[in-house]
């Protein structure tokens, strides 16, 4: 049952404090936010129960208008004499799901471009023909022609950018066919005999973030450093076709809202 909401809280769900207080905190919580596989696997989220929530589960909560808000949970479990209360945080994250395809060697035969765009590379081509272990070294490829294990239909990995930064990501297993990229069945088994060779595996992968990274400067505003996975998700460049540009080619209105200081630094425009 919730006991305070603060103003955040109270703006993310479009409701006022007085709404919020008195209602369970599960009943924001949508039907498909309740298995928070993105982040905790086959685990619950079990609001009623402090102990057995995941610090950092992605879920879906309801807002006023019966959106879905994916937010990560981070709960901290805290005593007041005899009673047992939690302190809540609701994040807001941006949900990216992306798509690759790999044999069951690990070879990746195909991807969408926010895929490729994931891991720092400009182009499907790219991609395509890498061991998908180069871009997610955790993952745990089943052999094929068994139905897939419980504890490796979705898997919690690292996926690695070209230039070797590591993100946190979730994904999906399933198996498709070679060619048409169609699902042959919902529980993952491949059981025409002599036909295993067409097969392969089909992983949506799901990244929790919000796009945000650095941007280096010089004083005359051009732009002298860029992570390549931050140029592409965010603004669809290059990192070599960004370096020597001006800010303003990226910002337009870099330098609205900054005026020079007294000193020698510049202060932060308004977010």
């Amino acid at each position: 049952q919730i006991l305070v909401a603060n103003d955040q809280a109270c703006k993310l769900l479009g409701c006022s404090s007085q709404e919020l207080i008195g209602q369970k905190l599960s009943h924001l919580i949508s039907k498909s936010g309740q298995e928070a596989w993105e982040a905790v696997g086959e685990e619950y989220l079990e609001t009623s129960e402090c102990s057995s929530v995941v610090s950092g589960a992605v879920v879906d909560v309801i807002g006023h208008l019966n959106e879905k808000i994916p937010v990560s949970v981070w709960l901290r479990q805290i005593r007041s004499r005899d009673t047992q209360r939690c302190v809540v945080v609701l994040e807001p994250v941006e949900r990216l799901s992306a798509r690759v395809s790999f044999t069951a060697e690990g070879s990746i035969t195909s991807c969408d471009l926010l895929y490729a765009h994931l891991h720092g590379y400009p182009t499907l081509e790219a991609v395509v023909g890498l061991h998908i272990k180069d871009l997610i070294p955790s993952v745990q490829i089943p052999p094929l022609g068994k139905k897939i294990p419980k504890n490796l239909r979705i898997q919690r990995a690292a996926g690695r950018c070209r230039e070797g930064t590591l993100f946190p990501l979730s994904l999906k297993l399933e198996v498709t066919h070679l060619e048409e990229q169609q699902a042959v069945q919902e529980d993952g088994i491949a059981q025409a005999e002599g036909s295993l060779p067409t097969y392969q595996y089909s992983a949506t992968v799901v990244v929790f973030s919000t796009i945000s990274g650095l941007i280096t400067v010089q004083s005359d505003g051009i732009i002298c450093g860029i992570t390549d996975s931050f140029a592409l998700m965010l603004f669809g460049y290059e990192k070599k076709d960004l370096l020597g540009q001006n800010i303003t080619f990226l910002i337009p209105g870099f330098y609205n809202n900054m005026g020079r200081s007294s000193g020698c630094s510049l202060p932060f425009p308004p977010l």
